[in-house]
Parts: C-alpha cells; structure tokens; sequence
C-alpha cells in the first residue's frame, strides 16, 4: 500500500522531487536519549531522507512496546506517520495531494441525489474542491448552493470549509 508522496529539494537531483516512505524506521541511541526516523527514498534517485519522528527523547518516557514497535519497523505505525501531514511539514516538506474518490450518479435536478466522497488518507485541500468537480461548479455556486441547503452534508461537516479525512456523505436536494 503506497501513502502520499512529500515534497521536498533533492541534493542529488537539484531540485524539488517526491519522496515515498520506505516504511522503515531508522533509531540513533545516545546514552538514554533516543532519535527515531521515517526513511523516506526520492522517487527520482533514489536518495535517502529522513524524516524526524522523536528527537533526543528519552526512552523511558516512551510508551510501553512503542520502542518495540519501531526497531521491528511496525508497518501500520510507519502508515501512520507517513500520513500525518503535520510532522511532514514539520520536517520541512510538503504534503503531495492523495487520491480521493468521489461515488455516486452524476447530477441530476429532477430527483435527490446522494453522493460519496472518500479517501484513505487526511487530505491537505479541502472537500468541497472534490464535490465542485464532481458536479462541475463554481465556487460561488457551490456556497451558494450549500447556504440554499440544496446540498447538505450527511456527515455533519460543513462542506465548505472541512478538508477531506476518510468518508463524506453528501445530498443533493432539487
């Protein structure tokens, strides 16, 4: 399972390349003080980068079995900091977009419609960009629309201001 890419300068290409995490943890130990890693490798050469998980923590303040977790190179705990969007730009780098898929019939003014948007993982750009391709809108269509409560969100976000994490659940009223 492939998770978004982050945006980062390559010292080896010389410019600006997608890095994907390899899902491997890189640990450094000084005396009681640990620093933990996400290995990250540019899609274009390959280069190595990594992304700072702990820096100079010690490892008895570490939750019990999370040091465990990290030398065994865990794969759900790598997913879940390959997608924190939040540490990646901590580390300096930017959040690729990741596919989001939206389900449903298209459009249609002479009935309801519920459509469905999902994706796997949080997304930097915000929903309604998703719904407003969906059913080919405007900006100003689409809020318009939603203060009209022609489109309501099932889901209890608002649409016009959320940003995409897992599945909304949207209705269009004729």
């Amino acid at each position: 399972m492939r998770t978004p890419a982050a945006v980062r300068y390559c010292k080896r290409c010389w410019k600006k390349s997608e890095f994907v995490s390899s899902g491997l943890f890189r640990i450094n130990a000084q005396q009681k003080n640990l620093d933990v890693w996400l290995v990250y490798n540019c899609q274009t050469c390959g280069t190595t980068w990594n992304l700072t998980v702990l820096s100079r923590i010690n490892a008895y303040s570490l939750p019990q079995g999370l040091l465990e977790r990290y030398t065994v190179n865990d794969s759900e705990l790598a997913l879940l900091h390959a997608t924190d969007a939040a540490l990646i730009k901590r580390n300096g780098a930017e959040c690729c977009v990741a596919e989001a898929e939206v389900v449903g019939p298209d459009y249609s003014w002479s009935g309801i419609t519920e459509i469905h948007a999902a994706t796997k993982w949080p997304l930097e750009n915000k929903a309604s960009s998703l719904i407003r391709q969906k059913l080919k809108l405007s900006n100003r269509a689409f809020e318009k629309m939603c203060e009209e409560r022609k489109i309501v969100c099932l889901s209890g976000q608002n649409l016009v201001k959320c940003k995409m994490t897992g599945e909304i659940v949207f209705q269009i009223v004729p």
